[in-house]
């Protein structure tokens, strides 16, 4: 996808920075294994299991940042009788953030003592289990809301010092942001009332009342393919091609990550790699044109090929050349892919001439969303239909704009 960002918006609602990059490098992925995506989706069933406790859980992200710089920079020999006297404005930041430290371990503690339903996800729920006695062995439960002597204030410290030398606190802070990356991601799922997807070994592609996130009373659309692995879109501009393309792709995108997806059933083949071309651009860096890199992305594809079975989408590939290379190659090109079956693709032209070309091949599907010309007005259904859209609008887009008016008059200067 051309901007994945667009997508992740959806699942954005993480608390701090440092969650927020966690989950774009969450969506930016572009290998996938099964097992960890079905973890994923288990470690999902279970924030929403446990919605009411994440829901309305809070952080503030300028105490995590204190605790943190705290934990980094704080020396426990500096911490005495005469330090107490002598630099009494650092003593007393130091005492407060003894205090903050302990509040936001207690009310942590207790959001992950909370959670319930453990046979939804075992797994996860031993790395729960291995904070809480993280925690715990911070003695924060003996320490919350007391009036700490300097005594048991310089005991605490010590214990906080051994933990930071272990580097156990890093790998809390790693399970922390990534906790508010999966209560993030479930919200996203429980406002936008997505399913989850099964994941099925024999190449079936089955997704009903599918639709677009980004679209309000979006019509929704049913994709049923059997024994075949190339879907080829055609139709009008408008008509809701790129659309329905970009949808069916992010359905693929969110079930490969272990989200739930906007359709009302998704049973589909799981991939090891994902490719969706929808716009591309000259790479000026490597100084390739805008068809080289069409080249580029092509072989990148077939390289991946050798090993891995692949979703790829090339949004009107070849657009790059003119209409004589573009028309061979495409042909080319599809059928070439076609023969990984177990693999899926999907293409989208506007060569009309290459039909006769590709309808003999067994593995190819033919698509269109239905649109209709009558007196010269169009009109769009956004329905998804089989075959070949003979509809070419260009011409009537033209005229419509008054172009050929504008081009026609006459100039006097």
């Amino acid at each position: 996808m051309e901007n994945v960002s667009e997508i992740a918006a959806h699942f954005d609602f993480t608390q701090t920075r440092k969650s927020k990059r966690y989950l774009n490098s969450f969506f930016n992925q572009k290998s996938f294994n099964k097992n960890q995506t079905l973890y994923v989706q288990q470690k999902l069933k279970l924030f929403l299991a446990n919605f009411e406790i994440i829901e309305y859980y809070r952080i503030n992200e300028s105490k995590i940042n204190g605790i943190q710089k705290f934990l980094d920079e704080f020396n426990i020999n500096q911490y005495n009788l005469i330090s107490s006297l002598k630099y009494r404005e650092y003593f007393r930041e130091i005492n407060t953030n003894i205090s903050l430290l302990i509040d936001f371990f207690y009310h942590f503690e207790l959001l992950l003592r909370n959670f319930k339903m453990k046979e939804i996800c075992p797994k996860f729920f031993i790395e729960i289990e291995e904070q809480i006695l993280f925690i715990n062995s911070l003695s924060v439960y003996e320490q919350y809301n007391k009036d700490l002597d300097f005594k048991e204030k310089k005991n605490f410290l010590k214990i906080i010092t051994h933990e930071n030398k272990k580097k156990n606190f890093e790998s809390f802070w790693s399970f922390f942001y990534l906790f508010d990356v999966y209560s993030s991601i479930a919200k996203g799922i429980k406002i936008n009332n997505l399913v989850f997807p099964k994941f099925n070994s024999e190449n079936a592609f089955n997704i009903e009342n599918f639709y677009h996130l980004d679209l309000k009373n979006a019509v929704k659309n049913t994709l049923q393919v059997d024994y075949k692995n190339t879907l080829v879109f055609t139709g009008a501009n408008m008509s809701g091609k790129s659309t329905a393309m970009k949808s069916i792709s992010i359905i693929i995108l969110l079930a490969h990550l272990g989200i739930a997806v906007p359709a009302d059933y998704s049973d589909i083949p799981f991939y090891d790699s994902i490719f969706m071309y929808f716009s591309v651009n000259d790479n000026l860096k490597e100084g390739y044109s805008h068809f080289a890199q069409e080249i580029m992305n092509v072989k990148n594809v077939l390289l991946e090929l050798k090993s891995k079975n692949c979703f790829v989408v090339f949004d009107e590939i070849f657009s790059g050349t003119n209409i004589n290379d573009a028309t061979q190659i495409t042909v080319k090109t599809v059928n070439g892919f076609s023969k990984f079956k177990n693999s899926m693709f999907i293409f989208s032209t506007h060569l009309n001439l290459i039909e006769n070309h590709l309808i003999t091949n067994r593995n190819i599907l033919m698509l269109h969303l239905e649109s209709f010309l009558e007196n010269n007005k169009l009109s769009f259904t956004y329905q998804l239909k089989e075959g070949w859209s003979k509809l070419e609008i260009g011409k009537i887009l033209f005229d419509e704009y008054g172009l050929n008016k504008l081009l026609d008059m006459e100039v006097d200067y």
